[in-house]
């Protein structure tokens, strides 16, 4: 569990934002993924050949195979599509590792004029002669952080997935949705009490509009996005499975419910109320919006895999239950207002910072600013809201255009594509009921955390993208032979 005790590492540390936060986080997530990685396989880590003849006796539809090609075919394109992944994410590690490759002046100048301009009002030593080299990052030290945090994660993506391969993810799951709770709670009883400093001591460093132990309640909206989703699959694959044995007499459907698995999918629900319940507290728009975003693909998910109408009356049932009960504890009005009340043709002041992240990716286009250096690039090129430095661009894709360029775009567009490719196999192959639902879990909060993306920058928290990290791990696993 040194995994889930990382994940809760970076979410109680004030997201992990934090050089002493976040160094260790990365240490113990690279010595996880390592045994992820190198740990002899064992003879769960097959995929189960039994069709989906397993799952359909517990009310659950299956995939199938319905391409005209069979399971070593699908196997065959996995393992590409895995493979593409993992060359395309070391192709980004590598793109990045090019920014820090000292040029000499005149290639610099020839690949990137405006770096030069630049470098000749930041850099006192280029701007005296005394240098005749320079990357092209114009913060070298920065993006050296960002290429150690990146190698980290990506790392944890893929030792996860092994990990998980071997011995299962539904274990790794609740111990998440049990750190979700107790964070909920945290967020919940500090903000009556909140007078400036988290947890009573900390003062953020910065500008800031703390919720829980995260300095910006967005990002706390954020992590609950990526694990909220997790909490919901729990109790579908829950449902999906309950009563599977039970005989259809009311005597032994009642006892059912004093049963062990009865009073697990009671908690998995209380949970989730209240997880639910803290991301909506914050006000976060966006983090409400992806919310309801979360809870709209679950239950399309319902509709179509969930065959026997009872289960899928209960977990659609659930669903709805969730909203009614948050909105009534917050308040529909209150909600509504924090919605109403935003100047949306500004989309919230972020239209300009939008504009200057644009203006500094078109002003380095081939290879950006250096991965991690935007906040000092809008010391130069911010023109909107001067009165506030905007270290981020409110929108990570622009941020990213901005810091890398088409040197590490086209790669982490291949990345994503392939990781798309590798996941969907992960679910045309799968013939476990529980590791269904909690791969659409993980693909679920990842969605949802990717729409926040485009307004916030939550995953710029290293504790926000550990956690997304292990969700792409959850992604592509391979449920073990054994059922979870």
């Amino acid at each position: 569990m040194l995994l889930v005790a990382a994940i809760a590492w970076g979410a109680f540390s004030f997201g992990a934002v934090y050089d002493w936060a976040y160094w260790p986080l990365a240490l113990v997530l690279t010595a996880v993924a390592s045994v992820g990685l190198f740990v002899p396989p064992g003879s769960g880590f097959g995929i189960r050949d039994s069709g989906v003849a397993g799952i359909r006796g517990s009310g659950f539809v299956g995939i199938r195979d319905s391409s005209g090609f069979g399971v070593r075919s699908r196997l065959r394109a996995l393992t590409t599509s895995t493979l593409v992944l993992g060359v395309a994410l070391a192709a980004v590690g590598a793109a990045v590792l090019l920014q820090l490759v000292p040029l000499t002046f005149d290639l610099l100048r020839s690949l990137s004029p405006e770096t030069m301009r630049l470098l000749e009002q930041l850099d006192l030593q280029v701007r005296s002669g005394a240098a005749s080299t320079h990357p092209v990052s114009i913060a070298p030290a920065l993006t050296s952080t960002g290429l150690l945090l990146f190698g980290s994660m990506a790392l944890t993506m893929f030792g996860t997935a092994r990990l998980l391969s071997l011995r299962g993810a539904k274990s790794v799951v609740e111990a998440i949705v049990v750190v979700g709770v107790v964070l909920a709670l945290t967020g919940i009883v500090l903000r009556p009490l909140f007078t400036g400093k988290i947890y009573g001591f900390w003062t953020p460093i910065g500008e800031g509009d703390p919720f829980g132990p995260f300095v910006n309640k967005n990002h706390f909206a954020g992590w609950m996005l990526m694990a909220l989703p997790l909490a919901f699959a729990l109790l579908c694959g829950g449902i999906a499975r309950a009563m599977h044995g039970v005989k259809p007499r009311w005597r032994d459907r009642l006892l059912w419910f004093s049963s062990p698995d009865a009073n697990r999918l009671i908690l998995t629900g209380s949970a989730a109320i209240l997880m639910t319940l803290s991301l909506v507290l914050t006000m976060s728009r966006s983090g409400i919006a992806a919310l309801t975003l979360s809870l709209f693909i679950t239950g399309i998910v319902v509709l179509r895999r969930q065959r026997d109408r009872g289960r899928k009356a209960v977990a659609l049932a659930y669903l709805v239950l969730v909203a009614v009960i948050v909105v009534g504890w917050v308040g529909a009005e209150t909600i509504v207002n924090r919605f109403t009340q935003t100047d949306w043709t500004e989309f919230n002041g972020r239209s300009g910072a939008w504009a200057d992240a644009l203006n500094i990716a078109a002003r380095f286009p081939l290879a950006g600013t250096g991965l991690n250096t935007y906040g000092t690039a809008t010391v130069f090129y911010q023109q909107h809201d001067v009165e506030h430095h905007y270290a981020q661009a409110h929108n990570d894709y622009l941020q990213l255009a901005a810091e890398g360029g088409f040197l590490i775009l086209v790669p982490a567009a291949v990345a994503l594509v392939a990781f798309v490719a590798a996941v969907r196999h992960r679910f045309a192959t799968e013939t476990s009921t529980m590791a269904y639902w909690l791969r659409v879990g993980a693909v679920t909060g990842l969605v949802a955390i990717a729409l926040q993306e485009t307004v916030e920058f939550s995953l710029q928290m290293p504790g926000n993208a550990a956690l997304c990290a292990t969700l792409c791990g959850i992604a592509l696993h391979r449920a073990p032979s054994k059922k979870h």
